[in-house]
């Protein structure tokens, strides 16, 4: 795949995600693919489809802005602001109704056309806030 093409992949999950993530997975991401979140434990496939489908079942309206959007080698390299509404309980907090703005910036490695590995850091410390907030 082009460098182009890699980044083309990012931008139709992207889209999946607003989708609230119906579909099928494995038309991004390899068998083995491989996750890093933050300081969470390295996560599979599996871990990944859960949690992303569990955040899209927490919050509609799910949109996504991209600030940056670059490939280098088999790397592709995204600045986001992710902005969702907060319609259903979330890691024990009930639903406020509130729209929150997540920023984060994830690497994905490809391999065969796909993604098999990311590195993300995401600002969840500012989602808590903002669920918090009174």
């Amino acid at each position: 795949m082009t460098l182009e093409s890699n980044k083309e992949l990012v931008l139709r999950w992207l889209k999946m995600g607003k989708q609230g993530f119906v579909g099928n997975f494995h038309e991004y991401f390899t068998a083995d693919y491989r996750g890093h979140l933050a300081a969470q434990p390295t996560q599979s496939l599996a871990d990944l489809v859960r949690l992303d489908r569990g955040f899209a079942a927490s919050f509609s309206d799910i949109s996504y802005e991209v600030a940056d959007l670059f490939a280098v080698d088999e790397k592709v390299v995204l600045r986001v602001a992710t902005r969702a509404t907060h319609t259903a309980p979330f890691y024990g907090i009930e639903a406020t109704g509130r729209r929150v703005t997540i920023t984060g910036i994830v690497i994905y490695r490809f391999a065969d056309a796909k993604i098999a590995e990311s590195w993300g850091e995401l600002d969840f410390l500012g989602l808590f806030r903002q669920l918090r907030s009174t």
